[in-house]
Order: C-alpha cells, then sequence, then structure tokens
C-alpha cells in the first residue's frame, strides 16, 4: 500500500512522510530479525532454535520479536522465503530480457545450480528447509507456463513441470551439499530437467551452448 497522501492546495499529493518513516523502520526491523535467523538456523537447524534464540541474535525485545512473528515455524518460512526470493530477484536482474521463455527458464536453472555449487552452505540451508511460496515458485512457473503454450516444452500440465523441475532441483543440492567432488553438476541437472520438460534435444544443445551471464547484483550468502 502508498504512503498516506494528503492534498496540497490545488490538489497535488502530499506524502505523510511520517507514515514513510515508520515503513521504512519497520522494514529495517525485520530484515534485522531475518538476517539474525538465518545465522541462527545455520547454526543449529531448522528444528532446534527457541524464540529466545533469535530475540538474543537479534538484540530485540520480546514483544518487538512478536510484533513480526508469532512462532519459530512462522520464523522458517519468511526466512526461507526472504533467501529464495532474495536469490530468484538476482536471477531475474540477469534474464529479464530475455523474450524466449524456454532460454529464460533454462538460464534461470543454471544460475540457481551454480549458487548452489558456488555457495554450499547456502545449497545446505536451501535445501533442508525448502518452502514453497514466494517468487521463487512464481518465475520458473511462469516461464514452463509459457513454454507449454507456445509448444516448446511439452508435459501434462504447468504444475507437473514445475514439480518435476523443482524435485530435480531439490534433490541435486541436496547431493551438492553433501558431495565436494561433484563438477559441471548444475548444467547436467539443467539438461535432463529441460529434457523432463520436453524440449527438443537440438534445442537443449543450444541454450546450453550459450554463455552463462554472471550476476551483477549480489546475492544473500549463508554462514555455517
Amino acid at each position: 500500500m502508498d504512503a498516506k497522501l494528503d492534498k496540497e492546495p490545488g490538489g497535488v499529493p502530499r506524502i505523510n512522510h511520517r507514515t514513510v518513516v515508520g515503513r521504512r523502520r519497520r522494514a529495517q526491523t525485520e530484515a534485522k530479525i531475518l538476517e539474525a535467523a538465518l545465522k541462527v538456523f545455520a547454526e543449529k537447524g531448522p528444528d532446534v532454535p527457541v524464540i529466545e534464540d533469535f530475540i538474543q541474535a537479534a538484540g530485540i525485545a520480546r514483544g518487538t520479536f512478536y510484533n513480526y512473528f508469532k512462532s519459530t515455524e512462522e520464523l522458517l518460512q519468511a526466512t526461507s522465503d526472504w533467501l529464495t526470493d532474495d536469490i530468484v530477484e538476482s536471477i531475474e536482474t540477469e534474464i529479464g530480457r530475455i523474450r524466449d521463455p524456454v532460454r529464460r527458464h533454462a538460464t534461470g536453472l543454471r544460475l540457481w545450480m551454480r549458487k548452489a555449487e558456488m555457495d554450499r552452505a547456502w545449497c545446505a540451508f536451501v535445501a533442508r528447509v525448502w518452502f514453497r511460496g514466494g517468487f521463487a515458485t512464481f518465475a520458473p512457473l511462469r516461464d514452463i507456463r509459457m513454454g507449454i503454450k507456445k509448444g516448446r516444452f511439452h508435459c501434462p500440465s504447468p504444475e507437473v513441470g514445475f514439480d518435476m523441475s523443482m524435485g530435480t532441483v531439490r534433490q541435486a543440492m541436496i547431493r551438492l551439499a553433501e558431495e565436494d567432488s561433484l563438477r559441471n553438476y548444475g548444467d547436467s541437472v539443467t539438461i535432463v530437467i529441460l529434457q523432463g520438460l520436453g524440449l527438443e534435444p537440438a534445442m537443449i544443445e543450444e541454450v546450453m551452448a550459450g554463455p552463462l551471464p554472471t550476476m551483477r547484483r549480489p546475492s544473500r550468502a549463508v554462514s555455517n
């Protein structure tokens, strides 16, 4: 929702700066809690921490915590979405200008898996908590739906294609988190997903031959 507006003489909107400042402070406090929660979850896992752990890590009062989150489960969900939506935003910065949904989906998968290969702590955390929701669900489902509509992907439905893609990605991330010796695993996984979506072999070869862009927008890391 936009900041509350008054009217200047002549009908020109006047921004209520107190409302803007209040919302900015709330967003900053929420980010502070999420950053602290990420460190706690990375250190202790998703099942062990209690609310006092997050209060201490964030340096906030108990009442402040409950103004934002009601339980550790709700905080874990928010932290997962915060982390995965962040990487998708970085990916979308690079692929947003790609008009072809097939090429866009393939490049997005490759960038996601490259992040998993380069940041194994992030990989392990995301694979372990793995919630559906947020932009990390919307973006790939959008491209699969458009690929089917254009007759490039061939699968029973966008939802089937999405579940196959994300299930494969998650299992691949679990393996990456456990095995240090894997090399170029992300591209191999991407090829299998494109095959599962029914993309023609020649097109798979073409999209995989293209250079992988470097993500200019830094994505969040997980410390363990």
